[in-house]
């Protein structure tokens, strides 16, 4: 019996807390164009970017091996 009054009180104290979502994102197609140059320059950089560890951990590996 108490969970019911209790539930109905508590609901819409619950909304009003709540915090709406507001968004403002508009869909459709991008407004400046990204030449091709770009994005391969673009996409080497975060490849090379990627790589960069792993090809330095395998070129030292001797070295945290402890072989000279």
């Amino acid at each position: 019996m108490f969970q019911n009054s209790a539930a109905r009180l508590l609901v819409p104290a619950m909304r009003s807390a709540m915090q709406s979502r507001c968004q403002s994102v508009v869909s459709g197609p991008p407004t400046q164009r990204i030449s091709t140059a770009e994005k391969v320059i673009l996409g080497g950089g975060m490849c090379a970017a990627s790589l960069f560890i792993p090809a330095w951990v395998l070129y030292h590996i001797r070295d945290y091996k402890g072989d000279k």
